[in-house]
């Protein structure tokens, strides 16, 4: 569940962004040398299937919605390079000036593809993963946390006051506002997440679900849910 469900593909990934920007490109101009060309058949089938292919891998990398669909976007990702690689010798030995911009554009899409290929199908145990995301595991997510903190937390500054001799007659007592618990920010789940389960320091939750955000440091943040269960949770499935 690891992989379809946790790991992050973001947008704002260079490599990402980079080959994304390309294949639009690229299908921007095998769809006007077609229209040059006249083409007809089983090319134009194959450009329109590469535009809703295309719109919807950019735009579910966009908006975060590629892991929880990585099984279905793969596997059309498969039969959309099998596609292109049947289209470009289809166009390739027309010299037409749209001939030759349809093949251009065919090529750069298949060279994207098969980028994604590896971007996207890596898995984020690969040494591959860490290299193209930076970091280590968890599209660049860094693996070093914070100790998950225990239900049971007490605050620091009411243990520091736990610890303070008793005071003399006299004395005026440390005032009750600093015996409060400490109230944290909270967030609202934009998505369901899937904590692995070999790693307990991580945190389910629901789209919908409201929980505190105890430690926001690095995009891996401490949080609480309302039933009192505490962990690690990606920044960007939380708002």
């Amino acid at each position: 569940m690891m992989d379809s469900y946790g790991t992050i593909y973001p947008l704002t990934n260079p490599l990402l962004l980079a080959t994304s920007a390309l294949a639009v490109a690229g299908w921007l101009i095998a769809f006007i040398g077609a229209c040059v060309a006249a083409f007809h058949g089983v090319v134009w089938w194959i450009i329109i299937f590469e535009l809703f292919f295309t719109v919807g891998m950019v735009a579910s990398l966009g908006i975060g919605a590629f892991g929880p669909h990585r099984g279905t976007l793969l596997t059309f990702l498969a039969i959309s390079f099998v596609y292109l690689t049947y289209a470009i010798p289809i166009v390739l030995f027309d010299h037409s000036d749209g001939g030759r911009a349809t093949t251009g554009g065919l090529i750069i899409m298949v060279i994207m593809q098969g980028l994604w290929i590896f971007l996207l199908g890596i898995s984020n145990e690969s040494r591959l993963y860490s290299l193209f995301y930076g970091g280590s595991g968890r599209g660049g997510f860094p693996e070093i946390r914070a100790p998950a903190i225990s239900r049971n937390f007490v605050h620091p500054q009411r243990n520091k006051e736990s610890t303070l001799p008793q005071t003399t007659q006299g004395t005026s007592p440390i005032p009750e506002a600093h015996q409060k618990p400490q109230r944290f920010p909270t967030a609202t789940a934009l998505h369901t997440y899937q904590a692995n389960p070999e790693d307990p320091s991580e945190l389910s939750f629901s789209k919908g679900d409201e929980l505190e955000i105890l430690d926001r440091k690095g995009n891996w943040w401490q949080a609480r849910k309302q039933d009192g269960a505490t962990g690690i949770v990606p920044s960007n499935y939380v708002r």
